[in-house]
């Protein structure tokens, strides 16, 4: 028997596990450069980070339509493409990080970032429905949008030549960000942290085009077939014109201004021994006008001096079959680290819903530490010296 080991595709479960708007999220996030010292009690770091972020919103009824048409459910009803649209920014980050011990329980530390524009879309509001009459199968389009773009011309028209590359430097689209982070030790195996990251904005200025339509409620009732065997370019043209007209936009290169991502951060670290410990975190994240919640639990382990491991689980966005895996390596002063939130997205990518990965490296460059300073103060935290990593 020959086994079928094609993709099969359930219309019918695809429509029953989605929500009225759904979304494909995409973010990356590359350390160019980054570097960072100690003064006594003080931590110093600076880093140039390259950001991309892309998010497409797509509704339910968008799906369904291409699934079963307009003449199945959705006949005389009101198919909602409202909040369709995407979101896209791309930006370079030059950030300077202080942190400081303040006793022996409490740590903070912030991060001032310098953003310079590169690319961006923004789609600020989509409202478009389409209705098909249950007795005369006209259709009726109603609906309004408005999309502000940054840089993209070159993208769709041929004629325009642009070089990004001096919008990594030149800060034509200037930003500002903010991160903030603590961490508290109640005692030698309990700790707290929190941490607040990309509060700020971007403000967009180079080849700005702004794309607005009016509120529009156009019927279509079909073309009367005699006529259109007599003067078929007619018929065209007329109808063309009909369509121009009534979506119809207007375009303006008005500066506009688009949020950071911010994150929100709670956790708890526990050591039940030098080798084994447990995290606990909570993941917030505001995109626009949306809020993302997630949680994750993790194991670590410290297996040799130079070699740790780490197991965890998560939920995140109705999605609750991520268990992660990760692996730090250290080589002397050369410490290397790989780490993912799904394992089973490697596995079996059409099961998983998200999936994300961590890999780099860092190099410590100073004096070795004193024996007797092997219990170093645990306030002394290297992820919030960062002040993040990204997950």
């Amino acid at each position: 028997r020959v086994e079928d080991d094609s993709l099969q595709i359930s219309p019918t479960l695809l429509l029953t596990n989605m929500k009225d708007v759904n979304y494909l999220n995409f973010e990356m996030s590359n350390e160019i450069f980054g570097v960072g010292f100690k003064v006594k009690e003080n931590y110093f770091s600076f880093n140039v980070t390259n950001r991309f972020q892309t998010r497409f919103n797509y509704p339910k009824d968008l799906i369904e339509l291409g699934v079963e048409g307009n003449g199945n459910n959705l006949l005389g009803e009101r198919a909602s493409l409202d909040g369709i649209g995407l979101n896209l920014t791309s930006y370079i980050e030059y950030g300077v990080g202080f942190n400081r011990d303040i006793n022996d329980k409490l740590t903070v530390g912030g991060r001032l970032k310098m953003l310079s524009g590169v690319a961006n879309i923004n789609t600020v509001k989509t409202e478009l429905g389409l209705t098909t009459d249950a007795s005369t199968f006209d259709l009726t389009v109603d609906g309004a949008s408005e999309i502000n773009t940054s840089n993209i011309s070159p993208f769709n028209d041929s004629t325009i030549e642009y070089n990004p590359f001096p919008s990594l430097f030149n800060f034509s689209n200037i930003g500002f960000g903010i991160d903030l982070g603590a961490n508290y030790n109640y005692n030698d195996k309990l700790s707290f942290n929190a941490s607040l990251l990309d509060l700020g904005l971007i403000k967009w200025k180079t080849n700005v085009t702004n794309y607005v339509s009016d509120n529009i409620n156009y019927t279509f009732s079909g073309i009367d077939l005699n006529q259109a065997l007599d003067s078929v370019n007619n018929i065209g043209s007329e109808l063309s014109d009909t369509l121009q007209s009534v979506f119809k936009q207007e375009e303006n290169s008005n500066a506009y201004n688009t949020a950071l991502r911010t994150k929100f951060y709670l956790g708890t670290k526990y050591e039940f021994t030098e080798v084994f410990s447990t995290s606990l975190l909570l993941y917030n994240e505001i995109i626009g006008q949306k809020y993302n919640f997630g949680t994750s639990i993790s194991g670590n382990i410290q297996l040799k001096k130079w070699l740790g491991a780490s197991i965890n689980y998560s939920t995140y966005g109705r999605s609750f079959n991520n268990l992660g895996f990760g692996l730090n390596l250290k080589a002397g002063p050369i410490q290397f680290y790989g780490m993912t939130d799904n394992v089973v997205a490697l596995i079996s990518p059409t099961s998983s819903k998200h999936f994300h990965v961590s890999f780099g490296m860092s190099v410590v460059i100073g004096p070795k530490k004193d024996k007797g300073s092997d219990k170093e103060k645990k306030s002394d935290n290297p992820k919030l010296k960062k002040v993040k990593e990204d997950s």
